[in-house]
């Protein structure tokens, strides 16, 4: 049982009779009896009386006495009020200022929850600050513990994966071509990351061979990866950038047609729409070169077109943040 102030110390003994010290009190000071020395509401009540600024006198009751003799010996031995604590339910009494006589009782009980204990607590202090006119002290709120949520613009996914389609072109003799492009980007640190990323052409472009030779048919793949700078936020608006490398496969049959196989930089540029927590709608611009030769397709000894050192594109779709 937690010890009371010694200036305000009271306990109930073995005849049920409340004792006290004779010092001088500058408080008014609060008998709280309660039928086990454990019980959780009397501890709730006591830190709360004493942050008023009461003396609090914890005494355990004694069940040979009525509650109403124990009363009265409280009041009588200088105490202003005489609070009962039961599990479920307050019970108290307020005193006349400068007398033992009772100027007020009070019970208040509630259903048998522990969340409504603190209810009653507070209910109980409140009683007791107005009757003991301690208006000017209000009874300081539960103290709750809000969980921590992170900035909106903190916020962000380490997976997305987009599909976009558009046109290709090269500075070669090669038509651009329509493409769809599939990519991966994922998370590593902060706004940095790396991302995989294909390009397949939607169809192959029939090329008239030489000499009047049948047509040959081409198509040119992109697949590859790099880095990512892709700014964490859940604005409306948001963009990201990157740069890494891809391997050029341009595949042809025909009349003496080589494939090729070349390698290629590349940067590029996107801005997203959002259109829901998870997806967004996205413009790409990709450009690079191919390095370090071009890749060229021929027939018997001469060239039909060519895979040009330099190539673009532009690429709109839709995005999933997971």
């Amino acid at each position: 049982m937690p010890a009371a102030p010694a200036a305000a110390q009271a306990e109930i003994t073995g005849s049920g009779s409340v004792t006290a010290d004779a010092q001088p009190r500058s408080r008014p000071r609060v008998v709280l009896l309660a039928v086990t020395a454990d019980d959780p509401l009397a501890a709730r009540l006591a830190a709360e009386l004493e942050t008023l600024g009461l003396d609090v006198s914890r005494a355990q009751i004694d069940p040979i006495l009525p509650i109403d003799d124990l009363v009265r010996q409280a009041l009588g031995s200088g105490a202003r009020g005489v609070v009962v604590a039961d599990g479920r339910r307050t019970e108290f009494w307020v005193a006349e200022e400068g007398s033992d006589r009772v100027a007020m009782r009070q019970e208040l009980e509630i259903e048998n929850s522990p969340a409504m204990e603190s209810v009653l607590s507070l209910r109980t202090v409140e009683f007791l600050r107005v009757s003991l006119g301690l208006v000017g002290r209000a009874v300081p709120p539960p103290i709750v513990v809000q969980p921590i949520v992170p900035k909106a613009d903190e916020v962000g996914t380490r997976v997305a994966f987009n599909l976009t389609s558009g046109v290709v072109a090269s500075t070669g003799r090669l038509a651009p071509f329509g493409a769809v492009s599939a990519a991966l980007r994922v998370r590593i640190v902060g706004p940095a990351g790396v991302e995989l990323r294909g390009l397949a052409p939607f169809g192959s472009q029939d090329l008239a061979g030489p000499g009047g030779l049948g047509p040959i048919s081409t198509s040119v793949w992109l697949a590859g990866g790099g880095l990512v700078l892709a700014p964490r936020t859940t604005a409306r608006v948001a963009f990201d950038i990157g740069a890494g490398a891809l391997a050029v496969m341009l595949r042809s049959s025909g009349n003496q047609t080589d494939d090729g196989v070349g390698i290629a930089v590349y940067g590029r540029a996107a801005g997203r729409i959002r259109l829901s927590p998870s997806w967004s709608a996205r413009l790409d611009v990709l450009g690079g070169s191919t390095a370090p030769r071009r890749i060229i397709i021929t027939s018997d000894t001469q060239d039909v077109t060519t895979w040009g050192l330099g190539f673009v594109s532009a690429l709109a779709g839709i995005e999933l943040e997971i």
